[in-house]
């Protein structure tokens, strides 16, 4: 009897369905209540008889069948079987781990799996669930942590024997946590690699998230035969990179792969396409921008922290005009036609930065029993940051109500109904405000943007 230790174990059928290996099955019930489903894709060579690497996904979006489209590259490339979760993994740390916990065991039961390369991948908040998920056994293999993680330092320190691949898109909002991982972890054996794409939170190309299966799959073990076939493949992808004229990513990308494969097979077709990409002058240009920019892009993201820590504590109102000025100058890089993509990049990662930093701040504010004038500067940087945060501006306006400023609680109501709220109801509900409401100020502003008030 198979054992996955820690993970309970299911013996289910599969409710009839027929598998195709080469062929992914979109939908696949867990259980026969058919509530929670999976996707699936066996390699071509799959024979039940078998014993094959496993890929379970884990995604924010539950679109399963699109996960496990990107990795049915490195499937075929690895004779390895993909699974993908057909449910959002958005709730609490712990009912996530729930989630993958009852998928994993199910799966486990019915597929020829090969339980010493178990992989865990994940993307956003799936990512999260991933990571902490490779705690709770010594049975996983590797994890791929796309554009978020969580870790615990500690683990890499008693040598569990995990491997890890972090992947990151250079517009995404946690990509200085990722950076930050990776220089922290560089130096453990069990950090397997690192890979920049360009974008946000969509997924990498399906090249990246095959080298990252191959970065956890490569040991001492494998073949001469099989370490030359993928080494081709990475080797192709990083041709494929360039040819897309995405320089910065290929040059990054074909010169990991020395340190990969040195010893293993012969690097001269990897050393010439570096040769070559980086002879050419637009990789050049690119870099060189890039360098220049990340000087003052650097230095930005630390002032943010340091006057996000001095304003909050303080609760410095004044400074508000400078977030302000920053936050627009921002958005006009990032609006801009201008040919300096990196300069727009940068900007697009400051503000995903700044939101997350200002979200943990408020956070660990709210857990100190707060000052009304703490909170009401936290709130409204809040919504400086992120114009769409609604709630931010209803904290704004209970608490400049409570605080006596008639005139800012007006001013958030505006802003509030400017950013597109409709919940009439609830604008005559708001904590605080319950002599403004009957004002006629209050009702005219709520009436000319959603043509009605209660009073006047």
């Amino acid at each position: 009897m198979r054992l996955l230790l820690l993970f309970l174990l299911f013996t289910l059928p599969i409710l009839g369905q027929d598998i195709v290996p080469g062929t992914i099955i979109s939908s696949i019930a867990l259980d026969d209540t058919q509530s929670e489903t999976y996707a699936l894709y066996l390699p071509r060579d799959y024979d039940e008889n078998g014993s094959y690497p496993v890929v379970f996904i884990f995604d924010e979006t539950g679109e399963g069948d699109l996960a496990v489209q990107q990795f049915t590259i490195g499937a075929e490339l690895t004779s390895s079987i993909i699974v993908g979760a057909n449910f959002a993994i958005k709730d609490s740390l712990k009912a996530g781990l729930k989630q993958t916990e009852k998928l994993i065991n199910i799966v486990y039961q019915r597929y020829a799996i090969d339980d010493t390369k178990i992989i865990l991948a994940g993307r956003g908040d799936g990512a999260l669930v991933a990571t902490a998920g490779a705690y709770t056994t010594q049975k996983i293999k590797g994890v791929i942590a796309i554009n978020d993680i969580y870790l615990d330092n500690t683990i890499f320190r008693k040598n569990s024997g995990i491997r890890l691949t972090l992947i990151s898109g250079d517009e995404g909002p946690k990509y200085y946590k990722l950076r930050g991982y990776q220089n922290i972890l560089r130096s453990s054996t069990s950090f397997a690699g690192y890979y920049e794409y360009n974008g946000g939170n969509d997924w990498p190309e399906a090249g990246f998230l095959s080298a990252a299966m191959v970065d956890i799959l490569l040991t001492k073990a494998v073949s001469q035969e099989v370490v030359q076939k993928y080494y081709e493949s990475d080797l192709a992808f990083g041709e494929l990179l360039y040819r897309q004229q995405k320089h910065l990513p290929a040059f990054s990308f074909v010169q990991d792969l020395k340190k990969q494969y040195k010893g293993r097979v012969d690097l001269d077709l990897q050393k010439e396409l570096l040769k070559t990409i980086r002879g050419n002058a637009t990789f050049r240009a690119k870099r060189s921008r890039k360098t220049a920019v990340k000087y003052a892009e650097i230095l930005l993201a630390e002032d943010f922290q340091y006057f996000l820590n001095e304003d909050s504590k303080n609760s410095y109102f004044d400074n508000l005009g400078w977030w302000s000025f920053q936050m627009n100058d921002l958005d006009e890089k990032i609006d801009s036609t201008a040919a300096n993509n990196q300069e727009r990049k940068a900007s697009i990662r400051l503000k995903g930065y700044v939101k997350t930093l200002v979200d943990d701040k408020y956070k660990e504010v709210l857990g100190k029993k707060p000052k009304i004038e703490q909170l009401l500067f936290m709130n409204v940087l809040r919504t400086l940051v992120d114009p769409t945060n609604q709630q931010a501006f209803i904290n704004a306006i209970s608490l400049s109500a409570k605080d006596g400023d008639v005139n800012a609680s007006l001013f958030y109501l505006e802003e509030l109904l400017k950013s597109g709220f409709i919940d009439y109801e609830l604008l005559y509900n708001i904590d605080g405000t319950t002599a403004l409401r009957i004002g006629e100020e209050w009702n005219a502003i709520v009436k000319a943007y959603l043509g009605k008030s209660k009073f006047h």
